[in-house]
């Protein structure tokens, strides 16, 4: 989405809900599931699900609130609750009661609200967490932010780096084309980066002795494919190629610990790539609208 840098914004909401899964109202729920849908029985079904408890450590533990996460459709009411809480409220009366440009941005419970003035974004904020407050939501006050963000940010700022913040994935910055352009900058957010990382290294490890090299080496290759495809957008290419250089220095740790002795040294294993090639690191998304 490129309204931050088509659009009058100058402030960002980064809206953070308090642990949203495990508290979403299951009355709440039901009512909002009951404005489209007219099959009783199927009601039923939804409200058994959300009643249906959590085992842990051999424990049943009885829900009352919130959706089981990990559950088939528990994205999709998710889905459906913020519809109604955040959406709707946005589209009707947010909208309709502010003088200047507001959107929203939302990804399941990841959201961020685009204003174009401080006032209004300050008002937006309170009436957020009282509209959240009333469904049975919190804002997270640790991670909640109203930061200025645009065009104008990078030189209010003066000689401080303006701030960022974090959407699906990525870290956002105030950039410049090669034009002097203002653009939103992204990068891969390091703690998702990490993330992305021990879990190449746990897959690693449990595949390590379990198949031999030609045959999970097509899935390695998959795996690096799949990151490129998520994170491979325009301008985060020093992002994806650190998740290769680390992938493969993983991969060479895993290949020696497979004996006792050392399979191969990191010479050995360069040339090794060279005739077993991964992906190389691609950027998949041009997401700018203008050339930079």
């Amino acid at each position: 989405d490129n309204s931050i840098m088509t659009k009058p914004v100058n402030h960002i909401i980064d809206a953070d809900i308090r642990s949203f899964f495990d508290n979403v109202d299951h009355d709440w729920m039901m009512r909002m599931l009951a404005e489209k849908i007219a099959d009783k029985n199927l009601l039923k079904i939804i409200k058994k699900f959300l009643k249906a408890g959590v085992m842990e450590a051999g424990e049943f533990y009885p829900t009352e609130e919130g959706t089981p996460q990990g559950g088939l459709i528990s994205p999709t009411l998710s889905n459906i609750y913020l519809h109604y809480v955040v959406d709707l409220w946005m589209e009707k009366i947010i909208k309709r009661d502010m003088q200047g440009y507001v959107e929203l941005l939302r990804y399941c419970d990841d959201l961020v609200i685009l204003v174009q003035h401080k006032n209004e974004a300050e008002k937006i904020l309170k009436e957020l967490e009282e509209r959240l407050n009333k469904f049975g939501l919190d804002l997270s006050k640790e991670k909640t932010r109203l930061i200025e963000f645009g065009r104008y940010a990078k030189v209010n700022a003066k000689d401080k780096k303006p701030d960022t913040f974090d959407f699906l994935g990525f870290t956002h910055f105030c950039d410049r084309t090669r034009k002097g352009k203002f653009k939103v900058g992204r990068k891969t957010r390091r703690k998702k980066f990490n993330i992305s990382l021990k879990r190449m290294k746990g897959w690693l490890k449990a595949i390590r002795n379990a198949i031999k090299i030609r045959e999970w080496w097509k899935v390695l290759a998959a795996k690096l494919r799949g990151h490129y495809e998520y994170y491979g957008i325009s301008g985060n290419h020093s992002g994806i190629t650190a998740f290769y250089r680390q992938t493969c220095k993983l991969v060479f740790k895993w290949i020696n610990r497979r004996s006792q002795k050392k399979s191969m040294n990191w010479k050995q294993f360069i040339n090794y790539l060279k005739y077993h090639p991964l992906p190389l690191p691609k950027i998949k998304h041009n997401i700018y609208i203008f050339n930079s």
